[in-house]
């Protein structure tokens, strides 16, 4: 029996956070299902494509006329383009939108058009504080809305921990660290103490 194929897309890829949990999530799903991820700007880092072809097969859109799959997963917020036009090139049994952001706090100005709305069965949150995001500038999708917190390998964290580093910690403050960029929407400024 063939595997089912899922296929990831993201506008353009660079190293951010959205990029490292496709690349966790895809190394858990790669042996059972045929995993593609797709991109259409130019621009996308190779560094961060080249450790995600590990597992998948990577796609230009630009570069191919269409692809059938079981299911696309957009991660893409920078644009919400055409999903018309997008479903003739990506065409899927079943398509998600997988938010990992603050998206209309972040970008106020990005829309949800009807048609994508509609057309998208689920709406995956990485958090509660993601999903009231959305469902505040579209009431009408919260029964497609739900919370999938990204997945963590812990013993590729805990194999990490090991490492070395040149960061002189002190031990007798409290020491906060992040895996994010430091940017407003991850509210890191909201406790005067940290920063």
């Amino acid at each position: 029996m063939s595997k089912k194929k899922i296929l990831f897309y993201y506008k353009l890829f660079f190293a951010g956070g959205t990029e490292h949990s496709i690349l966790k999530l895809i190394k858990k799903l790669y042996k059972d299902f045929d995993i593609y991820v797709a991109y259409d700007e130019e621009g996308s880092v190779d560094i961060v494509l080249k450790e995600i072809s590990q597992y998948s097969k990577i796609i230009d859109l630009n570069e191919i006329d269409k692809i059938s799959v079981d299911t696309c997963i957009w991660c893409s917020y920078s644009s919400i383009g055409s999903f018309g036009e997008f479903s003739k090139k990506v065409m899927a049994k079943h398509y998600m939108f997988w938010c990992h952001i603050l998206l209309f706090e972040t970008y106020p100005n990005i829309e949800f058009t009807q048609e994508f709305r509609d057309n998208i069965e689920k709406f995956i949150c990485v958090s509660n504080i993601v999903k009231k995001d959305i469902i505040k500038k579209y009431p009408d999708i919260e029964n497609k809305c739900e919370i999938i917190e990204n997945y963590l390998d812990y013993e590729e964290i805990l194999e990490k921990s090991k490492e070395s580093t040149e960061i002189e910690i002190n031990h007798n403050k409290l020491n906060l660290i992040s895996v994010s960029r430091l940017h407003p929407s991850k509210r890191f400024w909201e406790n005067e103490n940290i920063m």
